[in-house]
């Protein structure tokens, strides 16, 4: 049974994954998912919230020092480290990511394997998108979020179920060529 109302997301989230996702989730593009449930947009949310934050910057160093003091700043908002999670497309990047979170002296970890990673700690957790499937964290960031070919299926796929792991703020840095197209 696929379920069309969705109670993990605010509307703001789900209208931002959506775009994201362009024509994917559409009845005439009804291609069965990686689960063989054809992906469906939901009909409702129940909740509002804030609206996503696109940061566009040039560099990753940049996209994630960004995104380092828009966490350190969710804390104040009162969010705690373990709500918070930083989601990158690859591996590579994960570590400039936590480089950033630790400048401003962030506690996180990065997921590189199962076996490190403690789903309980007060951290800040530093992950690939594709981990971060089944999970969920109030704050989301997508650090690197650009798509790398807009005729790629899965990784709009991608994309969107990263930006679906936000149940409350979700963050999406990416950066732009010049003729405004996604990198």
């Amino acid at each position: 049974m696929v379920l069309k109302i969705n109670d993990r997301n605010t509307r703001q989230i789900l209208q931002t994954a959506s775009q994201i996702a362009g024509g994917l989730l559409t009845a005439e593009n009804s291609e069965q998912g990686e689960d063989g449930i054809p992906p469906l947009l939901p009909v409702s949310c129940g909740r509002e919230g804030p609206e996503p934050m696109v940061i566009n910057l040039p560099t990753l160093h940049e996209e994630a020092a960004k995104v380092a003091e828009l966490l350190s700043a969710a804390l104040q908002e009162g969010h705690l480290w373990g709500d918070m999670a930083v989601l990158r497309r690859h591996h590579d990047g994960m570590e400039e990511c936590a480089r950033a979170l630790t400048r401003r002296r962030l506690p996180h970890q990065v997921r590189h394997r199962s076996g490190d990673f403690g789903p309980l700690e007060d951290s800040i957790k530093v992950m690939t998108m594709h981990v971060s499937k089944g999970l969920e964290f109030p704050v989301v960031a997508m650090v690197g979020a650009h798509s790398r070919s807009t005729e790629d299926i899965g990784e709009e796929r991608l994309l969107y179920v990263a930006s679906t792991r936000a149940t409350t703020r979700l963050v999406v840095a990416c950066k732009h060529e010049p003729s405004g197209r996604a990198t």
